[in-house]
C-alpha cells in the first residue's frame, strides 16, 4: 500500500476550520507518511493550544479495508497514549472522527525544538546534557515496554526537548503509529513486515527489524543507542546514505561492523570504555544488548566524562533552548 504524501494547498485549506466545533485549526505542525498534524486552539478551555493529528485525506481514495485498518490503527495510538503515565509522552484530550469520517486525536503540543535540531546544535550541548535527554527518553520508553509494546520507530525527529513549568527539561514524545504491541507467543515481542520497507525509519533501525524478524525492547535500545553516537561523534554509526533508505537496510542486512568506526576516532578524549558501551549496545545480535534502554543509558552516564547532572543550573537549559528558538 503506497501513500503520498499530502499536498501543500490541501493542508492549507484545512486554516480557519473547526473540528468538532471546538478545535480551530491555525497552521500545520508536520506530516508523516499517513497522516497530519496540526496546530489548533480549543476553544472551550481558555482558547489553549494543542496539537491535532488526523489521518491523511489520501486514504479517502484507497479501498475501504485499507481505510478502515487505518482508522483503527490511529486508534490504537490514541489509547496507547492514554494509558502511558510517562511524561515523556504527551496527554491526548479527545479523539474523534471528521465528517468524511476520518479519526483524529486532539492531543498535548509538544512545544520545543526537535531532537534532530539539538543535535545540529551539539557545539552548545555538553555530554551531561546529552544524557539528561537520553535518560528522560529511556524512562519513557521503559513504561511503553513494560506495558508490552515495542516504539519501532525512536529517531531524533520524533523527540521534542522543551522546558516544563519549573524550567527544567522535559523530553516528550508524540509519534506512536509504528509501535507493536505484544504477540502470544514465548519471545513475546514480533511484528509484521514488508520485505523491501518494513516499517520504522532505516537510519535508526535494528537489523533485526530491517530482516523483519523478532523485536524486543533491544531494538529500540539500537535506536537510541544509535542516537547518543551520533550526536557525540557528529557522524552516523551506520556508514550509509541515510537518505537512501535501500543502502541503509542493505548495511543493516549485511555483516558490516557497528559502529563502523570507534567513537575515540571523532572524540579522541573519550575514553575506550564509552566505546565499549557503544560496542555492547549496536550489536548485531539483540542477545549480546543491554536488556533495556534505562541500562543502556545509565552505563553510558557512568562511563562519559564530566556527567554532572544538568539540573544543577535550571537557567542552562532555558539559555540553550533560547538559542535553538531564537528566544
Amino acid at each position: 500500500m503506497s501513500i503520498r504524501r499530502a499536498s501543500r494547498p490541501a493542508v492549507e485549506a484545512l486554516f480557519g476550520q473547526v473540528v468538532d466545533g471546538e478545535f480551530e485549526i491555525l497552521d500545520t505542525l508536520g506530516a508523516g507518511s499517513h497522516a497530519d498534524v496540526f496546530l489548533a486552539r480549543q476553544r472551550s478551555v481558555g482558547g489553549r493550544r494543542l496539537a491535532i493529528k488526523m489521518l491523511s485525506y489520501l486514504y479517502l481514495s484507497l479501498p475501504e479495508a485499507d481505510g478502515r485498518r487505518a482508522a483503527a490503527a490511529m486508534l490504537r495510538e490514541a489509547e496507547l497514549l492514554g494509558h502511558l503515565q510517562s511524561p515523556c509522552f504527551v496527554k491526548v484530550y479527545r479523539t474523534g472522527s471528521l465528517p468524511d469520517r476520518r479519526p483524529y486525536i486532539a492531543m498535548e503540543l509538544a512545544e520545543g525544538p526537535t531532537l534532530q535540531q539539538v543535535m545540529a546544535s551539539k557545539p552548545s550541548w555538553e555530554p551531561a546534557q546529552m544524557v539528561a535527554v537520553l535518560r528522560q527518553w529511556a524512562e519513557g520508553l521503559a513504561e511503553l515496554h513494560a506495558r508490552g509494546w515495542v516504539h519501532r520507530d525512536v529517531t531524533p525527529a520524533n523527540c521534542v526537548v522543551g522546558e516544563s513549568i519549573n524550567h527544567g527539561m522535559r523530553v516528550q514524545t508524540y509519534d506512536l503509529g509504528t509501535a507493536s504491541a505484544l504477540a502470544g507467543r514465548p519471545d513475546r515481542f514480533a511484528v509484521g513486515w514488508e520485505k523491501e520497507r518494513p516499517p520504522g525509519t532505516p537510519a535508526y533501525m535494528s537489523p533485526e527489524q530491517a530482516l523483519g524478524q523478532v523485536v524486543d525492547a533491544r531494538a529500540d535500545q539500537f535506536a537510541l543507542a544509535l542516537i547518543a553516537f551520533e550526536w557525540l561523534a557528529g557522524a552516523r554509526a551506520i556508514p550509509a546514505d541515510a537518505s537512501r533508505a535501500s543502502v541503509v537496510l542493505d548495511y543493516l542486512r549485511g555483516d558490516g561492523p557497528i559502529p563502523h568506526q570507534p567513537l575515540r576516532t571523532f572524540r579522541s578524549e573519550m575514553p575506550r570504555a564509552v566505546d565499549d558501551v557503544f560496542a555492547r549496545a549496536l550489536h548485531r545480535d539483540p542477545a549480546h544488548r543491554y536488556a533495556d534502554t534505562r541500562g543502556f543509558v545509565n552505563e553510558l552516564a557512568n562511563h562519559l566524562p564530566g556527567t554532572r547532572s544538568v539540573f544543577t543550573d535550571p537557567s542552562l537549559f532555558g539559555r540553550l533552548l533560547g538559542r535553538l528558538t531564537g528566544r
